[in-house]
């Protein structure tokens, strides 16, 4: 009879959920890189002939359809990252070195992410999610300074937020004011899992104020909801290469297919 100490805990680790984000980051990038920028070329074309040719092409119209999908179903990654950047920002024993790990990542992030989405290495326009992780890290880092309950550090909290959107905003980081809004609300209600969840998922709704691509952003809480508590197996080099990877391969794909 198998022991119960032996049995592994159902439900998702962090690692599980992590390949979870990133199938759905996967998504957004085949949406973006692919199907928009090469078939749909959106940066080449007119609104206008976008439209006509929707018009007249069933494939035109199909390819369209299917590259807003995507990119809604992209947006499902934003409240899994920012539960794990909650649960990670809890339970590390070193913040700092947290940010300085994200924040590698980041700049490793930006080439791959400016060639996926535009074919260029630099690009002003935007820079990589990612970013806003580093940035929600720093969010976290003054939480956790101002952590009392009286009305000053509350006070502070809630400037540090809008000053961390403002800091996406501004930077022009992809998905960052999003991120940061969920983040917000799971570090605050980290203590009551089960309204976090829920307080999480109506912070991602109101995200579609923005964009209406977030109305889709909630269903990201279905996988958090099988969250078990556990790290999973420690794959630490794969899980931070793994989304440099997906847009070197992406930008690649478009250069030699299309």
């Amino acid at each position: 009879m198998e022991r119960i100490q032996d049995r592994k805990p159902s439900g998702l680790n962090s690692n599980a959920l992590r390949t979870w984000g990133m199938v759905f980051l996967a998504m957004g990038v085949l949406g973006k890189s692919l199907v928009q920028n090469r078939l749909l070329r959106l940066g080449e074309v007119a609104p206008m002939e976008l439209v006509e040719a929707m018009q007249t092409s069933g494939t035109v119209m199909i390819m369209a359809t299917a590259a807003l999908v995507l990119q809604a179903m992209e947006t499902c990654a934003v409240p899994i990252f920012a539960f794990l950047l909650a649960e990670g920002a809890q339970r590390t024993s070193n913040l700092p070195k947290y940010m300085a790990r994200v924040g590698l990542l980041a700049l490793a992030c930006e080439i791959p992410y400016n060639l996926a989405l535009s074919g260029k290495f630099l690009d002003l326009g935007s820079r990589n999610p990612v970013f806003g992780c580093l940035v929600g890290l720093v969010m976290v880092w003054f939480y956790r300074r101002f952590a009392g309950k009286g009305f000053s550090q509350a006070l502070v909290r809630v400037l540090v937020t809008l000053a961390a959107m403002l800091w996406c905003v501004m930077l022009s980081i992809s998905y960052g004011p999003a991120l940061l809004l969920i983040l917000a609300v799971l570090w605050a209600l980290r203590e009551k899992p089960m309204l976090r969840g829920i307080a999480g998922a109506m912070a991602a709704l109101v995200c579609s104020v923005g964009s209406m691509f977030y109305m889709a952003s909630p269903m990201g809480f279905l996988a958090v909801h099988f969250y078990n508590g556990e790290k999973g197996p420690d794959n630490r080099l794969v899980s931070y290469l793994a989304y440099p990877v997906l847009l070197l391969a992406a930008w690649a794909v478009g250069i030699l297919f299309f």
